[in-house]
Order: C-alpha cells, then sequence, then structure tokens
C-alpha cells in the first residue's frame, strides 16, 4: 500500500505517472517522497525525467507536452487503408503514398520514435528529395523519394 501524497500548491499530478511525482510550474519534476527533484537528461531530441508508473515500469516524461493535446501517432492501418499508401517491394518496412510521403510502418525497436508509425523526414542532396531507409542489416540508405514514388506509383502519381 503506497502512502497518499499531498501535491503542493502550484504543483500538478504526471499522467500516467506514480502518486510521488510531481510537476511544478517551471517543468522540474519532484519526488514527494523524497522531496528532490529529479535529474533531467537531454537525449539530443528532447529533455526528459525518467519516471516510474504505478506497477513500477520506467518511461520517459517530456514536461513540455503535458499540455499538448492528445497526441495520436500513425497506424499501419491508417497508413494502407485512408491514406492508401502502397508497400515499397524494396524496402518492405516502409510504404509511400502517391502524393510522395514515405512512412515506416514498421515500428523501430529503438530510438525517439520507437513503437510507431511514422512518416520519414525528407532531405534534399544535390537538389534531389531523398529520404533515408534502414535496411535489413541495420545500415542507412539514401533513396530519391520522387523516382520511389514513381517506381510505385507509376502514372498514378500525383508528385509532380
Amino acid at each position: 500500500m503506497s502512502p497518499d501524497y499531498v501535491i503542493p500548491k502550484g504543483f500538478r499530478k504526471i499522467p500516467r505517472a506514480d502518486d510521488k511525482y510531481a510537476l511544478s510550474n517551471n517543468g522540474t519534476v519532484w519526488n514527494l517522497k523524497t522531496k528532490k527533484p529529479l535529474k533531467q537528461q537531454w537525449n539530443g531530441y528532447r529533455s526528459y525525467t525518467t519516471l516510474k508508473d504505478p506497477e513500477g515500469r520506467q518511461f520517459l516524461f517530456d514536461s513540455s507536452t503535458i499540455d499538448d493535446p492528445q497526441y495520436k501517432p500513425f497506424t499501419k492501418d491508417w497508413v494502407l487503408n485512408v491514406d492508401k499508401a502502397k508497400i515499397i517491394p524494396e524496402y518492405p518496412d516502409y510504404a509511400v503514398s502517391h502524393y510522395g510521403a514515405i512512412y515506416r510502418i514498421t515500428p523501430k525497436a529503438t530510438g525517439p520514435r520507437a513503437g510507431e508509425v511514422y512518416m520519414v523526414k525528407e532531405h534534399t542532396r544535390n537538389g534531389f528529395p531523398y529520404v533515408y531507409v534502414r535496411l535489413e542489416n541495420g545500415k542507412r540508405k539514401p533513396v530519391r523519394s520522387d523516382l520511389l514514388t514513381e517506381r510505385v506509383w507509376g502514372d498514378e502519381s500525383t508528385l509532380s
């Protein structure tokens, strides 16, 4: 049985987190049991704090997202059935829409987007649009996204 923790004035309860954690108005996470602030880490993308849920499982918490509307990531079903993207034969972990959006439809096991289906970021190299796809051996390969869309969709492509 866990003790009841009183959240101090100006602090907020953190969703998914154990009751012993609270968020101050300046974005610092406090442990109400020890009455000490928790250390924040920077992973190259965002600042986060490692917390535990009531069952004792760890998760990463970004205090800047607490007031954002509920984020709903893409699903494989949405990408393939609603957006009507087609799976790329050479890269079965990826799908491309008729307008050139390329999605990773097999979630990665690690990293900042682990467990999510997401749209791959496009880069420009020598004036051409490229995306990086991850191969079976784990290496990244740059692929021209316009040619990939044309190869998969042919005349049905609306990418100009």
